[in-house]
């Protein structure tokens, strides 16, 4: 199980390292402060342990900047190919190298595809286990705050009057308000403090029988930790090794928390009056008559560590003790908090290299930030998009039907043809095409041409218009305009034969009656359309289950010299053919290791799937031309080489590729010019719908993004600037 990649691991290895970068930095400050004030490592220790509580939320609610500390397994080295550009009347072979990440090996997977099984519902071992051991630290805790208040319960209350006036004289020396109640108890083998809201100060019953310097002594310490709320500190110490427990760090720091807190009470007491050489004697007294005891929720006055007794007895007798710094406060604190800021709001991503850039929005359109309510910026399912040379951006859309014509920064500029059968009129417009003229074709029951009139600077005029097929094809295939002749993609679907790609071809006079077929590479040849028998003369089509999901689907598309480029998904090889289906040349990129299926998306898939089977009126067994993947029950790990192939302007070639973390929210395009030479990987950030496909043009790329909630499109412009 790849459990680093599936996003509750991945958030709780982020917090991981967050916290040992705050944690390393406060033992680095109090490394620093050793010889200073112990009141310093005692507020560093406490603003740690405060930020390592609030790293989950302030990771959540701060706005994080982005820090580029992860390598990134799918950025691509320059291209090692061929410096010569292939000739289109020969044939050819280039090739070109991609970095192939190691990944684990992956293997076909038994699903159920019948029947609708809802999802095992697990707890992962690694989450089980530190719920584990932070749900016993906090039953220890809870533990030590029940001792403590039976202690208190059980004991006698202080009644001595001269020992209660002395603690009010020393109370109010410390000014301290409200009361704090001294109580004895045999149990109690050290004077401690404790109570959240009602401080109470605990004593072993041997205290009666001491005297006034000790009285004096031990009441100075303990009520300092209640002027100073360390019993809460302590409590905070506590939560945090409890949410951290499996950290070494953290009982590090929790270990010398608890000294600096000793000894800045030290510092205090020492500062009251009290003679170093007394002091440390009555604490050694105390700490010698201490005897074995079971933890609880308190601030002992003599720690049973002998490390931290010996710490603070050599720091009281310090003949050079130092002096409050107010800088040396301010500096700490700042440090310690500008650390644990950074560390909860910064957000690690993927380093690229060189020859990867990522594309910057330049527009979008159809979603509340542009246009809100108004009618030309509401789209309902958009059927295609492009951009010409100019930087307007073309979108055609079912809802209304017509070309919309936008700036290159969003804004509307015009409507282009209207609803209806004649010129210039449209029942639905499929496909938009920008010539290099400054015409426009817009292809749907007919090919319509627009031109620029005399009065504008965008095509408005009709200047031809073509009859197409009766049973037009409303694919999403581009078409193209090659020497004046326009390229009409198509295909036919008879039953029981595979599905034959073609482009029609139309000239001046319309259709020439010729065509152009798409070579049969990888399974386009096998290419069966899945359905089901209704009756002996028909039946319906069932899209979804002739090819299996993460199975390798070649592609193809037509150049601006009309020679048709196809792949066939499985391997990184690209075939560029003739019009005659002659094979002039293959572009050869690396031999990649197989890349697992990230599991949420294989997850997803599998779910669809048997949703899919789970919606047919009839058994899958009836249902003709389904892939034997899915009749056997198995769907893939491993993903093939390539997802899409296009052409942009320019002749580029761009091979749309399996983005590292997943195809949920970024598409990764490797760019390729003409000659075959790598120009670099662009990745775009926006979940860029396949059909319709995006246009990719000189440096902008046009796409559509779908609301995954109400399934409304809006149009994204994106700028990108290649490398060299």
């Amino acid at each position: 199980m790849d459990w680093l990649t599936a996003p509750l691991f991945q958030s709780m290895f982020e917090l991981l390292i967050r916290a040992t970068i705050l944690l390393s930095a406060a033992l680095a400050l109090a490394w620093l402060t050793r010889k200073g004030p112990a009141r310093v490592r005692h507020l560093l220790w406490t603003m740690n342990f405060a930020l390592l509580l609030s790293l989950p939320a302030l990771s959540l609610l701060v706005p994080s900047w982005e820090v580029p500390v992860i390598p990134s397994k799918g950025s691509v080295p320059p291209a090692v190919v061929s410096p010569e550009p292939a000739p289109v009347n020969g044939t050819a072979s280039l090739s070109f190298t991609l970095p192939a990440p190691v990944l684990p090996e992956a293997r076909p997977a038994r699903v159920p595809v019948r029947g609708s099984v809802p999802p095992k519902r697990y707890i992962p071992i690694p989450l089980l286990f530190w719920g584990v051991g932070c749900a016993a630290s906090l039953a220890s805790l809870a533990m030590s705050g029940l001792r403590f208040a039976r202690l208190v319960r059980t004991a006698t209350p202080l009644c001595d009057p001269a020992r209660l006036r002395q603690v009010e004289a020393v109370r109010q020396r410390l000014r301290i308000p409200g009361a704090v109640r001294v109580v004895l108890n045999p149990a109690a083998t050290t004077p401690m403090t404790g109570g959240l809201r009602k401080p109470v100060v605990l004593l072993p019953m041997s205290a009666t029988l001491w005297t006034h310097e000790r009285w004096t002594v031990v009441l100075a310490h303990e009520l300092i930790h209640v002027r100073r709320r360390d019993v809460l500190r302590q409590l905070m110490v506590r939560a945090g090794l409890a949410l951290y427990w499996f950290h070494p760090l953290s009982w590090v720091a929790a270990w010398l928390a608890a000294t600096a807190s000793e000894e800045a009470c030290d510092e205090e007491v020492l500062a009251f009056g009290t003679r170093p050489s007394r002091y440390a004697t009555h604490l050694l007294s105390l700490a010698g008559g201490m005897s074995p005891y079971r933890p609880v929720l308190s601030l002992p006055m003599a720690q049973r560590s002998q490390s931290q007794l010996e710490r603070r007895i050599a720091a009281i007798l310090n003949p050079d003790p130092p002096h409050r710094s107010s800088m040396a406060t301010a500096i700490v604190v700042t440090a310690i908090g500008a650390v644990g800021v950074s560390a909860a709001v910064a957000d690690p991503v993927q380093t690229v290299q060189q020859d990867t850039v990522t594309a910057v929005v330049a527009a979008r359109i159809g979603d509340e930030a542009m246009g809100a309510e108004r009618e030309e910026y509401i789209f309902g399912e958009v059927t295609s998009v492009a951009a010409d040379s100019d930087g307007r951006i073309y979108v055609a859309d079912q809802l209304t039907p017509s070309v919309r014509v936008f700036g290159s920064d969003g804004e509307f500029v015009a409507w282009i043809g209207r609803e209806g059968e004649g010129p210039g009129e449209f029942t639905w417009p499929v496909d938009i095409l920008p010539a290099a003229d400054g015409r426009l074709f817009v292809r749907g029951s007919r090919v319509t041409t627009f031109a620029a009139s005399a009065s504008s600077e965008y095509p408005d005029a009709v200047v031809d218009t073509w009859r197409t097929p009766a049973l037009s094809n409303t694919g999403s295939e581009r078409a193209r305009l090659v020497d004046g002749v326009y390229y009409y993609p198509h295909y036919t679907s008879i039953r029981d034969e595979p599905v034959d790609y073609f482009y029609m071809k139309y000239g001046p006079g319309g259709h020439t009656g010729d065509t152009v077929r798409v070579p049969a590479v990888g399974n386009l040849g096998r290419q069966f359309t899945a359905f089901y028998m209704v009756n002996a003369g028909g039946g319906w089509l069932v899209d979804g289950l002739n090819i299996v999901p993460f199975g390798p689907r070649a592609d193809w598309d037509m150049t601006e010299r009309g020679t048709i480029i196809a792949s066939d998904g499985e391997t990184y090889r690209i075939q560029e053919f003739d019009q005659d289906g002659r094979l002039l040349r293959t572009i050869t990129g690396p031999e990649m290791e197989r890349r697992a299926v990230p599991l949420a998306e294989r997850a997803d898939s599998m779910r669809a799937l048997e949703a899919r089977i789970d919606s047919l009126p009839v058994p899958l067994e009836d249902v003709m031309h389904v892939a034997p993947e899915i009749l056997r029950g198995e769907i893939p790990d491993s993903l093939p080489a390539s997802i899409a192939l296009h052409v942009g302007t320019g002749n580029r070639i761009w091979v749309e590729r399996w983005p590292p973390e997943g195809r949920g929210s970024s598409r990764y395009y490797d760019v390729l010019e003409y000659d075959g030479r790598y120009r670099g990987t662009v990745v775009v950030p926006a979940p860029l719908l396949a059909d319709p496909p995006p246009f990719f043009g000189e440096d902008v790329i046009v796409g559509v993004v779908m609301d995954p909630t109400t399934e409304v499109h809006s149009v994204v412009a994106l700028r990108f600037r290649l490398p060299g």
